[in-house]
This record gives structure tokens, C-alpha cells and sequence, in this order.
């Protein structure tokens, strides 16, 4: 049974919901159309990988470009920049990857936390103290930047995209109202993911 997450969650805002894997894929057929030629080399590294945490790794970049699949920034991007920032584990397949016919060109890079991250179109937050995420939240909050945190890291309130692992699979959490102040533009189909439920028992 899938359920929306927040009522647990001590430092995530009302507006974050819940959705698992297996009912985010069905719905991203679309962003994965889009990603399709960005994920094929990724995939078949996938299917080759010998252990549990690369074959998550995987899963996690296939769940971060398809969010990136759903959102539009207020100037169009033909090159979506991805900055890792902080101790990231799950992040071995987050890579550069060329342009589709119907999607973006990825650009991947290390990102100090106390940096600017003004050349970032998406951070991607690992581990952090807790006074650099803060600093780096100053810095997105309100901006035109997806924020995604990997799993197993805090979801602090600001952060646009919370991804968890979740009975071994990768769902997300969403934060509306990051978003709304974002100025970024995010398919409807992706919202109503995170608002979807299982089936009751």
C-alpha cells in the first residue's frame, strides 16, 4: 500500500507526498520516451552491474532525468547543468549524457556546498552538515534550480524532490511549495504521482 509520507517525516513540509517506483514508471512512460536514447547506455550498464547498490544507482539516475524530463525552467535549456553537491553514494550513473531527439543535453559536475550555484540548472544533494545544506538552500530557494536529495539523506524543507528507497524500489517526495516559488514549470502528470495511492488492502 502506498501512502503519502509527510505526517512521519519531522522535517518535511504538508506538501510533500509519497509515491513508489512501481507507480511512478507506469506514468513517467512519457519522460522515459523522452530519455529513452539517455538511458539506454545506462540501462545496459545496469543489467551488467554485480551488486544491489549499482543496479540502485541506476534506478536513481533513471528517476532523476526522468523528473528533469518533467520540468521546464523559465529560459529554455538545451543543456540542463546537474550539480552533485555533498557526500553522494547513490549518484555512479549520474553522468554526461548527449542529446536525444526529444530531450536535453546533460552536463554533470562536482559542486562545493559553499559555492555559488548560480551555473546549476539541478543539485543533486548528497550528505551534508547541517550549516553548509542550509547555506546551499539559501542559495536555491526561490531560484529557478531543481533541488533533488539523494535517498537516505535529510529532506529539508526547501528541497523540491525528495528521492527515498522504498521497499527497495526508488519513490519521491514532492514539495509543492518549493516548486511554486521555484518558478520552474512542472508537468501535472508528475504532481499527480506523488499524490496516487495504492491500492487499500
Amino acid at each position: 500500500m502506498l501512502s503519502t509520507s509527510c505526517h512521519r517525516q519531522r522535517t518535511a513540509p504538508p506538501a510533500l507526498f509519497t509515491a513508489r517506483l512501481a507507480a511512478v514508471l507506469p506514468a513517467l512512460l512519457f519522460a522515459a520516451l523522452l530519455a529513452c536514447s539517455l538511458l539506454a547506455p545506462r540501462a545496459a550498464w545496469a543489467q551488467g552491474a554485480a551488486t544491489p547498490e549499482a543496479k540502485r544507482s541506476a534506478d536513481v539516475a533513471q528517476v532523476l532525468f526522468g523528473i528533469i524530463s518533467y520540468v521546464r525552467w523559465p529560459v529554455n535549456r538545451p543543456e540542463v547543468r546537474v550539480c552533485k553537491v555533498g557526500a553522494t553514494r547513490l549518484d555512479a550513473a549520474i553522468v554526461d549524457t548527449p542529446a536525444s531527439s526529444a530531450g536535453q543535453r546533460i552536463r554533470v559536475k562536482i559542486q562545493s556546498a559553499l559555492g555559488p550555484v548560480s551555473e546549476c540548472d539541478v543539485v543533486y544533494m548528497g550528505h551534508l552538515p547541517d550549516s553548509e545544506r542550509e547555506q546551499l538552500l539559501a542559495q536555491v530557494i526561490g531560484k529557478p534550480i531543481l533541488s533533488v536529495s539523494e535517498p537516505g539523506t535529510a529532506c529539508p524543507v526547501g528541497t523540491m524532490f525528495c528521492l527515498r528507497l522504498l521497499d527497495a524500489q526508488i519513490g519521491f517526495d514532492v514539495n509543492l511549495d518549493a516548486i511554486a516559488r521555484s518558478g520552474l514549470r512542472v508537468h501535472p502528470n508528475a504532481l499527480q504521482i506523488a499524490r496516487r495511492k495504492g491500492p487499500q488492502p
